[in-house]
């Protein structure tokens, strides 16, 4: 049990093994944008990958955050931050929307997620 989890705070970080992997959630955002043609509303790509995800989230990964989010929202954002940064997701897509690149797409169909 971790200090978090001793005190009761809600919102602490949560210790290492605890959460779903990040990478767990490269696949399911790309896939998702692919199936949608490129692109789609941030709101529906997060759904999606709760969806998909749903089964192997933790109860730490369902915790509401102190900022108020879901910590597995949160990190389906930093994710796709990740995504951009590698040239896997547009970086300058519009507001509120994500969107996948030529080089999202190769990664999907390699299998390499």
């Amino acid at each position: 049990m971790d200090a978090a989890e001793k005190t009761g705070k809600k919102g602490a970080r949560a210790a290492r093994g605890m959460l779903l992997a990040e990478q767990e959630y490269e696949r399911p955002i790309l896939r998702y944008l692919d199936e949608q043609g490129g692109r789609a509303p941030s709101r529906e790509v997060v759904e999606a990958v709760g969806a998909a995800l749903a089964d192997r989230l933790t109860a730490r990964d369902t915790q509401q955050l102190k900022s108020g989010g879901i910590r597995w929202e949160k990190r389906a954002a930093f994710v796709r931050l990740r995504l951009v940064e590698r040239g896997e997701l547009a970086r300058n897509s519009p507001r509120g929307t994500w969107e996948i690149t030529d080089k999202g797409r190769e990664r999907l169909r390699s299998h390499d997620i």
